[in-house]
């Protein structure tokens, strides 16, 4: 398996980063920081039994979506859960946020916009706007289009943009191989089921901005159809907006893990990268990024296990790019940039020349 999948300018820029980062916290002539007075605890830990006053869970309204504004400034946007004189409790999916309600400036309930998805002209991917539910149901919801993508040399992750098969990876999953297994997770009334195709073919490929455009023979989706991930319909996400990845890291299957958008202006080796803290490995390549809609806001390119939350992913604005104009990425086997492993020809013997011939 290959454990070293990211390109290698991407290495290098982050280690170069990351000796400037360390040397600047070893110089002697940092300044000490004068030490800050302690703050408030506004995050506490929730109580089982429910105080006087507490909305009880069951009894909130089904459209509970709450943004609350503290009062220096940050904002949190999230289902509320519940909400008395002196506190808030939100859902953040994998977490419960319990705020003390002297620090909370103003609470907006939030209606649910109707979900717009619009399929592009030529139906390759829709993007749309969905409605922003709790983090396990959003997996629950659009996680199954998530694939597990194998070659001879390695692993990485896929998903499905419709329901004609069409899937997005990362270009170094599948680079110099054209023996592509896909592997897609149905869910049945006992658990989930492995179903692994082999007739799967490359259809474009991007090597510069690592994505790669694959697809499954539909003859197999003919009772059955795939479960197609949805594009967000916004161009950009913001720092520190709530996303969460599906993936295969190290081959472990449909791991979900989250953070927040820790960057959307990275640049490295002169191309624009959304940076992310959620937890990325080898194995996680190619596999959606996903806002807390579950929309998809980019496609996971790189993290590096040795640097805790330091994370990448490609921007929804070069992989609708990329979809858009394809043809000019079209797959031709003819091409030797084309994913062909090319195997050194067998050593000819040259004949001597006449005069270091051996006489008969």
């Amino acid at each position: 398996m290959n454990t070293d999948p990211y390109p290698a300018f991407l290495r290098a820029s982050v280690l170069c980063a990351a000796i400037c980062m360390f040397s600047g916290m070893l110089s002697p002539a940092v300044a000490e920081q004068p030490e800050q007075p302690e703050q408030p605890e506004q995050v506490q830990e929730l109580e089982e039994d429910a105080g006087e006053g507490l909305v009880p869970v069951s009894k909130l309204p089904d459209s509970s979506l709450v943004e609350v504004v503290l009062d220096r400034g940050a904002s949190i946007r999230a289902p509320l859960l519940r909400e008395d004189s002196s506190s808030v409790v939100m859902d953040l999916g994998a977490q419960v946020l319990l705020l003390d309600r002297q620090h909370v400036a103003s609470l907006d309930r939030l209606q649910d916009d109707p979900e717009v998805v619009v399929q592009d002209e030529g139906g390759m991917y829709r993007r749309g706007r969905l409605q922003a539910r709790p983090v396990p149901e959003l997996v629950r919801t659009h996680g199954d289009s998530v694939v597990l993508v194998t070659t001879p040399r390695g692993l990485g992750t896929g998903f499905f943009i419709n329901e004609r098969g069409y899937l997005l990876t990362n270009f170094h999953v599948i680079e110099q191989e054209t023996m592509i297994r896909v592997t897609r997770f149905k869910r049945r009334a006992s658990g989930y089921e492995r179903d692994e195709i082999s007739d799967v073919r490359i259809i474009a490929m991007h090597p510069l901005r690592d994505l790669a455009l694959l697809q499954v023979n539909p003859e197999h989706f003919a009772d059955d159809p795939p479960v197609v991930a949805t594009l967000t319909a916004q161009n950009n996400v913001d720092v520190g907006d709530l996303i969460f990845a599906i993936g295969n890291p190290l081959g472990l299957e449909r791991s979900v893990s989250q953070g927040i958008i820790s960057s959307t202006t990275r640049t490295l080796g002169h191309l624009r990268f959304v940076q992310t803290d959620a937890s990325i490995n080898p194995g996680n390549s190619g596999g959606p990024l996903f806002n807390a809609r579950g929309e998809v806001v980019g496609v996971v390119c790189a993290g590096f296990s040795f640097f805790d939350g330091l994370a990448f992913a490609i921007p929804i604005t070069d992989v609708v790019d990329f979809l858009e104009n394809r043809d000019a990425y079209i797959y031709d086997a003819r091409q030797s940039a084309s994913g062909i492993v090319y195997h050194q020809p067998p050593q000819r013997r040259l004949p001597l020349p006449e005069h270091q011939q051996e006489s008969p």
